[in-house]
């Protein structure tokens, strides 16, 4: 039985952002194809608008100069949605919607739900979003709903205030349930609405997350129009990368189109890493092996030739992570996959069979060099076992990415530098580097047992005080909760502290690899190399690849990057490396 009485019309978007990622070419959004599944499920009419793929591919180049910058004018879209733009602006912001709204095929519907995704204080984002629920509301009479689980209650509080075209901001844990209540009460209904801030006539009203969890692992119902457009050949491959590389031209065949499309098995982790907001003690929500191998199957018939896992691991449980492997060998999927393996539950056997089964990618969380700092965390693991597992996942030609944070609690000099000593031992096993600062999530074993920790975690300031859209330049610590380390350093120098472990971290893996290793995968170009050359060939596949990137031309650029520097490269940004009283983070007093 349908959860929700009257069947609706439901469009769902994924918005443009000119700092998301910068993939050449990246694999297609699962968040609306996800919601989208829930809501089919439960007797909607849904349509996904995949507003990304269309602007960066297309709709842009419609825009007059004018458009343009009256697009990314946050003063004028705040002024035009409130209804307070002078007459002769209004109506070019009225054109400019029309166009929006019209490009992007948006049907008759009753509901729009528009994924922030990751949330950042560009103004595409934020006035694309609020122009395209303005207009739908003016069209179709819809309500609109955004939402994105990573940005607090009071973020949503600040975009319904600020823009009264957005009825719901979404922050529950889980999207599905959340967005199947909010359906009902835009339809009258009897409503349990949770993690959501509603407009209530001229009040917003918070209705609480509390303890909802997942009843499964969802499953993305892709549209194959949306697929369809990412789908590439080789030539369109390598076109995104160095055209100074002339061998790239004998890899080209047109015999094949490549597409490589995000799925999940299971969110759950049976980890206790201290720092992570997965909490182990939520029994697993793993899918069943066969259901894991239909599922995929199902992929593979819609085009699929690359599975990018977004599993908290590939291998939280041993058997089944064998069996699933045996199961893709058997069954032929031929599958290239990309995933994270963790190090607690791991052996050469195993890496074997999951080369064999077709890991292409396998992303290591070791997060430091220091066995102190993995002990203290619960790594479940040593640096020894980090070391010896890369090295043996490179020696059979897997691609090895590995994670690491700076400025952990209680973090010393000494820990530092054992970090940088293994970036050194194991330079010739990675290929590619994921560095993060320190973040203390609201939900992991630091914020649940802080004294086991030597953490006191500061009081939350006032709601009107918090900074929740972070600049272009990403800052330090910008959800991150404020805690001093009993016995060590109070916020402030322990901030600084997280600001030189990443600066030292980054300047070290930048001497070894250059900056184009920090967190650009190229999960197509390696899906296109692998499938033409083999593991056998990664010492090939390496050169080639560190020769393709050297300039490459993301999604959303229309020129060839050859700029890697991070932002936590001194020379990219300095207003980063400031005291804090010159960059607002969460917590400090805004101007």
């Amino acid at each position: 039985m349908a959860l929700i009485k009257k069947q609706q019309r439901v469009a769902l978007v994924y918005p443009p952002g000119e700092q998301k990622i910068s993939e050449p070419i990246p694999p297609p959004n699962m968040t609306i194809a996800v919601l989208a599944d829930a809501l089919a499920g439960n007797g909607c009419e849904v349509f996904q608008i995949d507003a990304e793929k269309e602007w960066f591919d297309r709709i842009q180049f419609l825009f007059s100069a004018r458009q343009t910058e009256l697009l990314f004018d946050k003063d004028g879209v705040d002024a035009f949605v409130k209804g307070k733009a002078p007459a002769r602006l209004a109506a070019e912001y009225e054109r400019l919607s029309a166009l929006l709204l019209g490009e992007l095929g948006l049907p008759s519907v009753d509901f729009v739900g528009i994924t922030l995704v990751d949330m950042r204080a560009e103004p595409l984002i934020i006035n694309f979003s609020a122009l395209l629920a303005l207009a739908v509301k003016k069209k179709f009479k819809a309500r609109t709903a955004i939402g994105y689980r990573g940005m607090p209650k009071e973020g949503y509080f600040y975009l319904l205030r600020k823009y009264p075209c957005f009825d719901y901001g979404v922050y529950a844990r889980w999207g599905e349930k959340a967005l199947l209540e909010i359906l009902k009460d835009a339809a009258g209904e009897s409503s349990a609405m949770i993690g959501t801030v509603a407009r209530k006539g001229a009040r917003l009203r918070n209705y609480p997350d509390g303890a909802a969890r997942r009843p499964r692992v969802p499953h993305p119902r892709y549209d194959d129009r949306i697929l369809e457009k990412y789908k590439a050949y080789d030539g369109d491959i390598l076109s995104k990368y160095n055209p100074d590389a002339s061998f790239a031209k004998d890899l080209v065949k047109r015999d094949k189109r490549y597409l490589v499309t995000p799925y999940a098995f299971e969110l759950t982790c049976t980890g206790a890493c201290a720092f992570c907001d997965n909490d182990n003690r939520v029994p697993t929500d793993m899918k069943s092996v066969d259901q894991v191998i239909d599922e995929l199957s199902e992929l593979k018939e819609k085009g699929a030739t690359g599975i990018y896992f977004i599993n908290s691991s590939f291998n939280n449980h041993y058997r089944q992570a064998e069996e699933l492997c045996e199961k893709m060998i058997k069954h032929r999927l031929g599958l290239k996959w990309f995933d994270c393996a963790n190090l607690r539950i791991m052996d050469e056997p195993l890496l074997d069979k999951m080369k064999a089964a077709g890991a292409v990618k396998l992303t290591f969380g070791v997060e430091t060099g220091s066995q102190r700092l993995m002990n203290y965390v619960n790594k479940g693991t040593t640096v020894e076992k980090a070391a010896r597992y890369l090295e043996y996942s490179d020696k059979i030609g897997i691609w090895n990415h590995i994670e690491l944070i700076a400025g952990f609690p209680t973090e010393t000099e000494k820990d530092l530098q054992d970090t940088l000593a293994l970036i050194d031992r194991i330079k010739d096993s990675v290929d590619l580097y994921t560095l993060n600062p320190f973040y203390f999530y609201p939900n992991s074993r630091f914020y649940r047992e802080p004294r086991k920790f030597g953490i006191r975690i500061l009081p939350a300031p006032p709601m009107q005080l918090l900074n929740f859209f972070y600049p272009i330049y990403r800052i330090v610590q910008q959800y991150s909760l404020k805690f001093d380390e009993i016995g060590g350093l109070p916020w402030k120098e322990k901030n600084e502290q997280i600001v030189r472990s990443v600066t030292a971290l980054s300047e070290k893996i930048r001497s070894i690899a250059t900056f184009r290793a920090i967190g650009n995968e190229h999960v197509y170009l390696l899906n296109c190399l692998y499938d033409k050359l083999g593991h056998g060939r990664k010492p090939l596949i390496r050169k080639m690849v560190k020769v393709l990137t050297t300039k490459f031309k993301p999604y959303n650029l229309n020129f060839f990057m050859d700029d890697f520097r991070t932002s936590f490269s001194k020379d990219k940004d300095p207003r980063i490396f400031l005291p804090l009283k010159d960059t607002p983070f969460l917590g400090e007093e805004l101007p």
